[in-house]
């Protein structure tokens, strides 16, 4: 087939780099009798035809021409080109806006892949089954793999076989695989894939067989491998009676089955509420444990564990006196999640930290967690940031950014700013941190409140300054002493000078008011009446359209450019419906068709404005029963609206009671999207707000 390759014009097709203009010459390279010219090739098609798990319309093109390769014998790495092929298909492996196009190329030439299920090599009919069954074969697919079943015997193709049964024709490969339980090594361990595949437990009577399968599963690669590897394993997949008695089984002298066995609970916890509780007391068993590995691997369960890890607090307040050098170790696990639990016994875990010199990476959650105010507490994080400041030159230098750094003062700083006017003895150190924190002190002083007047001439000083630094000093002055004078100067000055500014930033500007009106004539140029292109230029436009109209309440001023933010959905237009939600019922009439489509919408990722719709919605006297339904579903979606919970609350819509106590009380997991390390801590405070919402609405 390869003498067609001249008839198609490869440069009008799109590959990784643009034009696909090599197409040609790569699959001509993998053609070669040259082992090593075939080699180079291979990567060169792993590059531009199918890089990083991304196809393209040369991949669709390519396909057929592939598949040939990889039926002829006399052709090098052929399994990896089977392979490549049922990566094509394996949702796991592969995306890209030509992924329906290289799927039906698949299914076209799915046919020609079935003898490779008899080619005499083994690397390639293990591949081939993995290619089988990503192609969309069909019956006639399950009938070569039942008919291979019967005669093959190299058990690594066997697994194939069973794991491709299951992808072409889950009824047959539910017997097989349970028949399959016993079969030789790795047999058991594509069996158990399967059934847990299905959502069917693995049969007591089989654990034993399964458990001896497990202890080599290291020893497994191939096609079907590669794509596990982005998943866990079989013990992690088992219940946790299953997995416990596997562990059992392997022998509790194997610390690779205990290490096995906390991936299991973590695995759990991350998946079911009661799991997480029920996990608690096979933790403490082996965070006791003599192997440092099955610890750490305890400590990340319990992370994994959220709030119910809070019984666990003793255990891992003492291994949290450990050192803290390895950021995956048990110590400085232990501290986050110390600090995640608000626990005050993280204190004393930072503090021998840093007695040792070290700094632990939990630090940096101490400012979303801040431990409960004490006297001893202040003293010591105060004593900790004057240390911190008696730092190089070059160390002060990078902290003076928005993000601050790990290891500088900000999240000391963070602290206080938590424990607001509590935090006043530390005054004197906070003003010495300004100029290397301009960004995170000022917060604090304005948190400390009236007791931070004393920093008042530090603060004038920053705001005399250049740059963002003197905006947020100025800000800090007009919330602490009620003068807007110097945050109106600052933002003119950086306005005039074509400062790059934020939305954040023209925000805290807004909070000057009517006092702000000297900077509307500044403003007007981006309230265009037609939406950026750019999400952060939308939302400077929202943030303009704010101070214009606190400061002067110009309805005219600010509407058409509202409403073409609102038109243009996503992340800007819950700005500017946060933005709609201040101006009176009277003047939201225009906006309520645009608002009610961006409430209604449901697809996926699209919705990051249907709670502030709904507010504003519900602002301008839309009947808050029919609100109810969309806010039920933001509480419930992947995301896990917090915001939802409590707008449901002001509405003091009762209605929503029932659907309220069953998302409290259901057992799987709500938030599943977000930050990995965060999503059970955050599914956790999901449900407290959930429940404190049902009990406000039914007192």
């Amino acid at each position: 087939m390869l003498e067609d390759l001249d008839t198609i014009n490869w440069e009008g097709l799109g590959g990784a780099y643009g034009p696909a203009g090599d197409a040609a010459e790569i699959l001509r390279g993998l053609a070669s009798p040259d082992k090593g010219v075939a080699g180079e090739a291979l990567d060169e098609f792993l590059s531009s035809i199918w890089h990083q798990g991304t196809v393209y319309p040369v991949t669709a093109v390519a396909v057929p021409f592939i598949v040939d390769l990889a039926a002829g014998r006399a052709v090098h790495h052929r399994d990896a080109l089977c392979f490549a092929l049922g990566a094509f298909g394996d949702p796991n492996m592969s995306d890209g806006s030509a992924l329906p196009a290289v799927r039906e190329a698949l299914r076209a030439h799915s046919d020609s892949l079935l003898p490779l299920l008899e080619d005499p090599e083994v690397a390639v009919r293990e591949a081939a089954t993995y290619a089988v069954a990503h192609t969309g074969g069909g019956d006639k697919a399950a009938s070569a793999l039942v008919a291979r079943r019967e005669v093959e015997d190299d058990p690594q193709v066997q697994a194939g076989i069973v794991l491709s049964l299951c992808a072409v024709e889950p009824a047959v490969a539910l017997p097989v695989a349970e028949a399959a339980l016993r079969d030789p090594f790795p047999v058991p361990l594509a069996a158990a894939h399967v059934l847990l595949d299905a959502g069917r437990a693995v049969p007591g009577e089989a654990l034993e067989h399964l458990a001896a399968a497990i202890t080599r599963e290291a020893e497994w690669n191939g096609a079907w491998t590669e794509s596990f590897r982005r998943f866990d394993g079989v013990i992690e997949r088992l219940d946790a009676v299953a997995a416990r008695t596997v562990v059992t089984k392997m022998g509790t002298g194997s610390a690779e089955s205990r290490v096995r066995q906390a991936e299991n609970l973590a695995l759990r916890s991350r998946a079911s509420r009661s799991a997480a509780r029920d996990s608690v007391g096979h933790l403490r068993e082996l965070l006791a444990d003599d192997d440092t590995g099955v610890v750490a691997a305890a400590v990340a369960a319990a992370a994994d564990a959220g709030h119910a890890a809070s019984s666990l607090a003793p255990e891992l307040a003492h291994l949290a006196l450990g050192d803290v050098s390895d950021h995956r170790g048990p110590a400085n696990m232990a501290i986050v999640v110390l600090a995640r639990l608000g626990d005050d016994r993280v204190i004393p875990a930072l503090t021998a930290a840093w007695e040792r010199g070290q700094s632990p990476d939990a630090l940096r959650l101490l400012g979303d967690n801040v431990p409960s105010f004490d006297p001893d507490a202040l003293t010591v994080i105060r004593d900790r940031l004057a240390t911190v400041l008696d730092a190089s030159a070059s160390e002060r230098t990078e902290w003076a950014t928005p993000a601050g750094w790990p290891d500088g003062p900000a999240p000391l700083i963070a602290v206080l700013r938590g424990w607001g006017p509590a935090a006043a003895p530390a005054l004197d150190v906070l003003v010495d941190a300004l100029p290397v924190a301009p960004y995170a002190v000022p917060m604090a002083l304005a948190a400390i409140g009236p007791a931070a007047r004393d920093a008042e001439a530090a603060l004038r000083a920053a705001a005399d300054g250049a740059g963002l630094p003197a905006l947020r000093a100025a800000h800090a002055l007009h919330q602490l002493c009620e003068d807007p004078a110097p945050l109106v100067a600052v933002a003119a000055g950086l306005l005039d000078s074509g400062h790059r500014l934020t939305d954040w930033d023209l925000n805290l500007v807004a909070e000057a008011g009517p006092d702000a009106a000297s900077l509307v004539p500044r403003l007007r140029t981006h309230l265009t009446g037609h939406a950026a292109e750019t999400y952060p230029d939308r939302e400077l436009q929202v943030a303009s359209a704010r101070i214009v109209w606190r400061a002067v309440g110009d309805i005219d001023a600010v509407a058409s450019t509202l409403d073409a933010v609102l038109r243009a959905g996503e992340r800007p237009a819950a700005r500017a419906a946060e933005l709609s939600v201040e101006l009176p019922p009277e003047l939201l009439g225009p906006f309520v068709p645009v608002l009610r489509g961006l409430a209604e919408r449901t697809e996926p990722f699209q919705g990051a404005a249907r709670v502030p719709a709904a507010r504003v919605l519900w602002h301008a006297g839309t009947a808050t029963a029919g609100l109810v339904p969309l806010l039920l579903e933001e509480i419930a979606g992947p995301w896990g609206s917090i915001d939802a919970a409590d707008l449901l609350t002001e509405m003091g819509e009762t209605d929503a009671v029932p659907g309220l106590r069953a998302l409290w009380e259901q057992d799987a997991r709500i938030v599943t999207s977000g930050s990995w390390d965060s999503l059970v801590w955050e599914d956790d405070n999901l449900r407290r707000r959930i429940r404190d919402a049902i009990t406000t609405l039914l007192s």
